[in-house]
């Protein structure tokens, strides 16, 4: 009888064993996984305030691209109206001679290079993923129109460079392409004027952090 309750006490003290053993490992388990989440909560976390970091960065240096685009703009196109209208009332001289005095006012195209070195970086970094889809709809139809500008300041810039001023026979035919580029130039920068300006209203709306 004896020896049969020393069996069973022998028995119930493996089953607790057991049973102490399961719940440290539960325990054990229970730790690293709470570990694991919490690990990866820190790294979410770190990753998210990076990638906040990269997008404020760049798209503070999309706003001051785009003010020194603006700038670059807003000091040039009253000069192209002035040409446009001063071509307008312009007399052709009848001899060479005449001519100097009569381009008194013509100091070249002084068309700006725009520049989209920001905006390139943006999407090459692949931190326009992280731009508001709207910003970035307004910012891509800038940058587009910005491209054309550019083109086409190029262009007529050649075209003007190989022009001669000299020829009384060809000067009438000259201004007249000047007057008409003139006329292009101040429609192109007054768009482009009104682009800038309601682009940075929208990133100042959107993304009102921003210096």
């Amino acid at each position: 009888m004896i020896n049969l309750f020393r069996k069973k006490r022998a028995v119930m003290s493996k089953k607790k064993k057991f049973f102490s053993y399961v719940l440290y490992a539960l325990g054990e388990i229970s730790l690293i996984v709470i570990g694991i989440l919490l690990a990866l909560y820190l790294q979410n976390r770190n990753e998210q305030k990076k990638t906040q970091e990269s997008l404020s960065i760049s798209l503070n240096m999309l706003k001051n691209e785009i003010k020194t685009n603006f700038k670059k703009i807003d000091d040039v196109k009253e000069y192209h109206i002035m040409i446009r209208d001063t071509l307008g009332t312009m007399v052709i001289p009848k001899e060479a001679k005449g001519i100097q005095g009569a381009l008194s006012f013509w100091k070249g195209m002084r068309t700006p290079r725009l520049q989209n070195a920001a905006f390139q970086t943006t999407i090459q970094s692949g931190t326009s993923k992280e731009i508001n889809p709207k910003t970035l709809e307004i910012l891509n139809g800038l940058y587009n129109y910005q491209d054309s500008y550019n083109d086409f300041t190029s262009r007529s810039a050649q075209i003007f460079f190989n022009a001669d001023y000299t020829n009384v026979n060809s000067l009438a035919k000259t201004m007249a392409s000047v007057r008409m580029t003139m006329n292009d130039l101040d429609f192109y920068e007054r768009e482009l004027s009104a682009t800038y300006e309601y682009c940075l209203q929208q990133m100042d709306s959107i993304y009102p952090s921003l210096k």
